[in-house]
């Protein structure tokens, strides 16, 4: 799978699924500008055509956080 946005190296990727699952070293993959796919260290990164490193960041795909209390 080759994507167009690839969010990669996340400290913690923060799912907010129904299981509330948190993925450390997580990466999110955006194709057409949505979500195409979500995966923790250790799982197949797919290709992309652009890729922003995480490192060190809460990833929170879907969710648009404009007052939090992290420094």
């Amino acid at each position: 799978m080759t994507v167009d946005l690839l969010v990669r190296d996340a400290e913690l990727v923060a799912t907010c699924n129904t299981n509330s699952d948190e993925l450390s070293g997580g990466w999110i993959a955006v194709e057409s500008g949505l979500i195409a796919a979500i995966g923790g260290d250790g799982d197949p990164i797919p290709d992309a055509g652009r890729t922003i490193s995480a490192t060190g960041c809460l990833v929170t795909p879907g969710l648009i956080n404009t007052h939090h209390h992290l420094f």
